[in-house]
């Protein structure tokens, strides 16, 4: 057995962890077999309420728009629930959940078949049918993007299908239940199928990682961080060539984007990620371990050579606190939620960060999966840490400060308002215009199949390198929107039908565009936050839209109102897509307008006055990081910082030269 009295050497500060390297394969495709499933059960449940509505209506004696908010509940409840869902799935795994999930949602259906009023009913069925839902749901899509990196946009492609292909069986399905049983054994008979999820979400298993080694804790103050001693071994190789201006080499660099310029302008102990990769020379090692102990947290990340299969991070010791132990756990970098793009669908191959990483899938692991930097106390309160992170990451209101981000909600939230109302009312409609129910029942199962062909194309569409996905879905819900509103013009079952085919197929685009075009517009970075927050947006407006709409019936008793008034909201929607790009961009270069302060050794009277970002040449700079400077009294440090124009070689500048 070990002997954990004995002194330890500085190499056994750091501690080696995994990164889960998705398989693309294997297991992954029972993953999507899993997850399309349950989209299939959910989703085709969730857009088959409409057809209760006549026999509700009978049993319980209750107005339409009354109705409406049993399903509106469900449906935005199966979206509020995606934070609190997210941070249950990061700390106990999409598995358990989904299972719990599934049982929730099945004795909600079951309880609710035995509902004497619609009150009982929005309860039962629709808050807590809805909460079950939501844990079901988005556990089904981040595990498929957890198991697949390379082929992720197709895994996710077939996932997601599900959805349509749910609203084409279970349509039908429903229609002969209730006919067969009523609505109260239709419900009971939905709990049985909707059990069929915890078996599919079994299959959620997770993935697995090398055991990273434990760290022990005694380690004297006096002995200077291993990461830091590392930094100096890899540097003095280079050291001597690099005091000869005579064997200077060009100047590997690291490319930052002009957002992160921000922190090079602070002290080094106020930034706690120092990286490197293997073509760059690291920082020296200087005196940065005498820096202000309260915020010495250094991490030092170390991409592996590209054959390996799994990416490590190496996680140091904090430089100025003995005595603590410290275990980097495998679990920590296997929580889905720690990986940036775990919401993400489609392909990573024109992501940024993947170009950055030199299309090695082991690099762009590993710089995309951020664990936290400073651990939250244990005893805070009843919830884990890892949940605590994610609620963070998915509810943080400072991007409501972004004028992107709040025209980006505003037109979820107008798209939502009207998404349902076609969904819960279409069949009905059609009866009411003198349409046999046999014939209207095939409307939705139309919406259905259209859906996954929208999703299907739109999957394939996005990436083409030449289209944009915000201006395809723009189109696609003005389009919609349009549809909507105007299928009151023609009450045959032929145009019904046309009209439910291309409404499908619009909102199938919506659907699968999504992340893309939030990673467009806000980077990969912001997807995680803008995701939870919009799933907040989307599921409020969810949950009024159709009972609104479902108010006008009751008072005009047509339905062309709430066509009218759900297809101008989706039009709308669309509408306020167009100017999103150049809002961004405009964002992003008020952000870029910022100051780099480069400051000299103490022994050097030399100061170069700080230079604003937008006074250089825009959008084609890149940032060297050199060697840093100590300064002797505080022993702080500051780097050197240079930006050189991109698609340039760079070229060595003395510490000094104007920018």
């Amino acid at each position: 057995m070990e002997n954990k009295e004995a002194p330890k050497s500085e190499e056994e500060g750091d501690t080696t962890v995994a990164v889960p390297r998705p398989p693309d394969g294997g297991w992954g495709w029972m993953v999507v077999l899993g997850s399309f499933m349950c989209n299939v059960i959910v989703d085709g449940i969730i857009f088959s309420y409409g057809l209760f509505l006549p026999e509700l209506s009978k049993d319980l004696n209750a107005s339409k728009g009354k109705l409406a908010w049993v399903g509106s509940l469900l449906a935005g409840f199966y979206l509020i629930a995606g934070p609190i869902v997210s941070g249950l799935a990061n700390t106990y795994g999409t598995r358990p959940v989904t299972i719990v999930g599934t049982v929730v949602s099945a004795i909600s259906f079951a309880v609710a078949s035995f509902s004497p009023n619609v009150e009982y009913l929005c309860l039962a069925f629709g808050v807590c049918g809805g909460i079950g839902f939501g844990f079901i749901y988005l556990p089904a899509v981040v595990t498929v993007g957890f198991y697949f990196d390379r082929r992720r946009a197709f895994a996710t492609g077939l996932a997601v299908c599900g959805s349509g292909v749910g609203t084409f069986i279970m349509a039908p399905l429903v229609q002969y239940l209730l006919v067969t049983f009523d609505w109260r054994g239709t419900m009971l008979i939905l709990a049985g199928i909707v059990l069929n999820c915890a078996f599919f979400g079994a299959l959620f298993r997770p993935i697995k990682t090398t055991v990273p080694k434990k760290i022990d804790e005694d380690i004297p103050k006096e002995v200077k961080p291993p990461v830091l001693k590392r930094i100096r071994e890899l540097r003095e190789p280079q050291r001597e060539r690099w005091d000869s201006a005579s064997s200077l080499p060009a100047i590997p660099h690291a490319s930052v984007s002009l957002p992160e310029i921000s922190c090079m302008g602070k002290k080094l102990d106020s930034n706690p990620l120092i990286s490197s990769d293997n073509n760059s020379p690291p920082p020296s090692y200087s005196d940065v371990v005498e820096a202000d102990e309260e915020e010495r947290y250094a991490f030092l990340q170390t991409p592996p050579p590209p054959a390996v299969q799994n990416s490590t991070l190496s996680v140091s010791q904090p430089a100025a606190k003995p005595k603590r132990s410290r275990y980097v756990l495998r679990a920590e970098m296997s929580r889905p939620f720690y990986r940036q793009d775990v919401l993400y669908s489609a392909s990573l191959l024109h992501l940024p960060e993947f170009k950055k990483s030199n299309n090695d899938l082991s690099l762009y692991a590993a710089s995309v999966t951020k664990i936290p930097q400073e651990p939250i106390p244990e005893t805070s309160g009843c919830l884990s840490p890892a949940m605590k992170d994610t609620f963070r990451q998915m509810l943080d209101i400072s991007l409501l400060k972004s004028p992107t981000f709040l025209l980006l909600g505003a037109g979820g939230f107008l798209t939502l308002a009207g998404f349902f109302v076609p969904f819960m009312f279409v069949v009905d409609r059609a009866v009411q215009q003198g349409i046999t129910l046999e014939e209207a029942t095939y409307i939705l199962p139309v919406i259905g199949l259209t859906n996954t062909i929208g999703r299907v194309f739109c999957g394939w569409i996005s990436d083409r390198p030449n289209l944009n996905a915000l201006t395809i879905n723009n189109g696609a819900l003005i389009i919609g929107g349009l549809a909507t509103a105007l299928s009151t013009c023609v009450n045959t079952i032929s145009f019904l039908l046309a009209y439910g085919a291309l409404f499908g197929f619009c909102i199938g685009c919506f659907a699968t565009l999504r992340s893309i075009v939030i990673v467009e517009l806000l980077g990969l970075e912001k997807l995680t936050n803008a995701f939870g927050l919009l799933l907040l947006f989307q599921g409020i407006a969810s949950i009024i839209g159709a009972p609104v709409a479902g108010m006008f019936y009751d008072v005009t008793g047509s339905y062309d109102a709430p066509f009218y008034i759900a297809g101008t909201l989706i039009f709308l929607s669309g509408l306020l897509g167009i100017p999103l790009p150049y809002i961004s961009s405009w964002e992003k270069n008020k952000k870029a307008n910022i100051i780099i302060n480069i400051e000299a050794p103490e022994e050097d009277n030399t100061f170069v006055e700080p230079v604003p970002v937008s006074q250089l040449r825009r959008f084609s700079y890149d940032v060297i990081l050199e060697e840093p400077w100590c300064t002797s009294p505080d022993k702080t440090c500051v780097y050197k910082t240079r930006l050189y124009p991109k698609l340039h070689k760079p070229m060595l500048l003395s510490p000094f030269d104007d920018l």
